[in-house]
């Protein structure tokens, strides 16, 4: 890396050309670096193509342009910062200022494949760039762009569109001082989810080495479908206008179905995570995965009594609970209020039936395999991205103290973050592996603790030949 004078500018070369960024002091930062042409036009909802070189200095001292452009949700707790253009398909990179050699850490962002980007204040590289890690965080194509299936487009745009960035990492990352051999994936929600795509995916074999999948997210239900006739073509020249209202209409036509998700049955994703994930090369790398305890009861508290039974049912068969769970559910149940019953059952079905599925094929394969459980209760308790503040050690990025609703203790958040900066650098987060038979679960909260058959509750319905 090259300083100006100044040293308030710092500057890179790639293979495409130089890119200027800001120098923080002890963190050098660049945003909105291309790994991919924008997908405008006919390419729109074609695979990525990889950025062609330019000329000059390319500025990367401000966000790019986000993929998400419809704003679905009035209050999130992770701020959605929306930005014009056409320049999504690019990374964001924090960096320690001077060395070679530095463990990456790969970010893909959630948002039920329709919201997020790279840039959200929650997802500030600086703290681990400070603890000598490099940090990429991804833009890609979302909603209808990126994963709505056409018959004259390649399914799982979005999918790809992770590959090509790995790609990019592998490519370009020596030149932040990163080291492309020690390479860790990982995401939140839709972006756990993509995690376990990506070690399920032979195309992604090579570009990691390592995942983090927080709160993931995989969904068994099919995605929403595009109306009959309907083709990418005629979307893509009615322009970015046409393209909105149909992700508009995909939502009004499924209110009660997620709409967006990877499609199975391709070369990205050619079977269902959760038994990829049992075979092939992705299964001997790390996995650290976990969940907050308490993931969307703040969700079914505001939901009207009438709808609370026939949801939790609809949940139940579309994430596919086993019969032979029944039983040890009711069970779990009894004694509950109605509301705390679905509450349970929805955190269950949603997030943590996915956590140890995941943890139960890989371990029973032989994969390296860590758990945690984000337990911390105070203020709003351990919700859907309450945990978030903790690993990426901003307790004072924006909404976050609103988010929360209390005090964050310092000393969690350091053994927290910490945890995360260890499994980068080791593949070890610095706690006991999840194996059979003691199961131990990292539990996150004041204190910390390690806990032996810690999602027991979880497992006994969810993978009932796993607790016999």
């Amino acid at each position: 890396m090259s300083r100006p004078a100044a040293q308030s500018a710092v500057e890179v070369t790639l293979s495409t050309g130089r890119v200027r960024g800001t120098d923080l002091g002890d963190v050098v930062r660049f945003y909105g670096i291309p790994y991919a042409e924008d997908p405008v036009g006919d390419l729109r909802f074609a695979a990525p193509v990889r950025q062609s070189p330019w000329t000059g200095v390319r500025d990367a001292t401000r966000p790019a342009a986000t993929a998400q452009r419809l704003r679905f949700d009035p209050d999130p707790a992770i701020p959605e910062p929306i930005v014009a253009g056409t320049d999504i398909l690019h990374v964001d990179v924090w960096a320690p200022p001077e060395g070679a050699g530095h463990p990456v850490l790969v970010w893909i962002h959630g948002g039920g494949w329709e919201s997020g980007s790279s840039h959200q204040p929650w997802f500030d590289g600086t703290a681990f760039a400070r603890a000598g890690i490099v940090v990429v965080s991804v833009g890609y194509r979302l909603g209808v762009e990126g994963f709505t299936s056409f018959p004259d487009a390649p399914d799982n745009r979005g999918v790809r569109d992770w590959i090509m960035a790995l790609e990019w990492v592998r490519d370009e990352i020596a030149a932040f001082g990163g080291d492309p051999g020690q390479v860790t994936v990982s995401g939140q929600s839709a972006g756990g989810g993509a995690v376990l795509c990506l070690l399920a995916s032979p195309v992604a074999t090579g570009l990691f080495h390592r995942g983090i999948a927080s709160s993931p997210a995989v969904l068994r239900s099919p995605a929403a479908q595009a109306p009959k006739g309907a083709t990418a073509a005629e979307l893509a020249a009615g322009g970015r206008g046409a393209v909105d209202e149909f992700h508009r209409r995909l939502r009004r036509d499924n209110p009660f179905l997620m709409p967006f998700r990877p499609t199975i049955g391709d070369e990205t994703v050619p079977v269902p995570p959760l038994e990829g994930i049992g075979e092939g090369p992705g299964l001997g790398l790390p996995l650290l995965i976990g969940s907050t305890a308490t993931e969307f009861e703040g969700l079914v508290r505001a939901l009207p009594g009438p709808a609370l039974v026939p949801g939790a049912a609809m949940i139940l068969r579309s994430q596919e609970l086993p019969t032979t769970g029944l039983r040890a559910l009711a069970r779990q149940s009894s004694g509950r209020s109605l509301r705390r019953a679905v509450g349970a059952v929805v955190d269950a079905a949603t997030i943590h039936s996915t956590v140890v599925r995941a943890a139960e094929t890989r371990i029973a394969a032989g994969g390296p395999t860590w758990v945690y459980d984000f337990r911390w209760a105070a203020g709003r308790g351990a919700v859907h991205c309450a945990d978030l503040p903790f690993f990426w050690s901003v307790p004072e990025a924006a909404n976050v103290r609103a988010f929360l609703d209390a005090p964050v203790p310092t000393d969690l958040v350091a053994a927290m973050h910490g945890s995360w900066v260890s499994f980068v650098r080791s593949g070890d987060p610095g706690s006991p592996a999840y194996e059979a038979p003691t199961r131990r679960v990292q539990v996150w909260d004041e204190p910390p603790a390690v806990v032996d058959d810690g999602l027991a509750d979880v497992r006994e319905v969810w993978w009932p030949e796993g607790s016999i």
